[in-house]
């Protein structure tokens, strides 16, 4: 795998920008959004694989308008949702997800101490080279 491609989808652009520096400094592409509708149109103008951070709580589309949004698309990715609020929507995201066959990784709850990024980016790496790899993969 040549780049890890990582997409943000964040409203809290203090909250996106902190996110996006740690990732950089691992060695991340990344590119952010504010919205579900502009995660969306980033998600499929790509096709390497890549994991996309999702905000449950975003204006237009939240996290699970998304997931809604992303049956079919071909292209090898793994999620993340993100939240600091309630477990409910969080958890509706995750099972949809899976339900859709989509590879998803454990929620993470805001604040995100960099020790906790710095880990999920290095595991979610690992899992981009596995999907790259296996396509199969991705259906788990």
């Amino acid at each position: 795998m040549t780049d890890k491609k990582l997409y943000i989808a964040e409203d809290n652009l203090e909250f996106s920008d902190y996110l996006a520096t740690v990732a950089k400094r691992e060695g991340w592409l990344v590119e952010t959004c504010v919205n579900g509708d502009e995660l969306l149109a980033l998600l499929y103008e790509g096709s390497d694989p890549a994991l996309a951070l999702i905000d449950i709580n975003m204006p237009e589309k939240d996290g699970i308008q998304v997931v809604e949004a992303l049956s079919d698309l071909t292209r090898p990715l793994r999620f993340r949702f993100m939240t600091g609020g309630a477990d409910a929507p969080i958890l509706a995201a995750m099972l949809m997800a899976r339900a859709r066959s989509l590879s998803v990784g454990r929620n993470l709850y805001k604040p995100i101490p960099m020790e906790t990024l710095i880990a999920v980016l290095n595991d979610e790496g690992e899992a981009l080279v596995q999907l790259e790899d296996y396509p199969q993969l991705s259906a788990l």
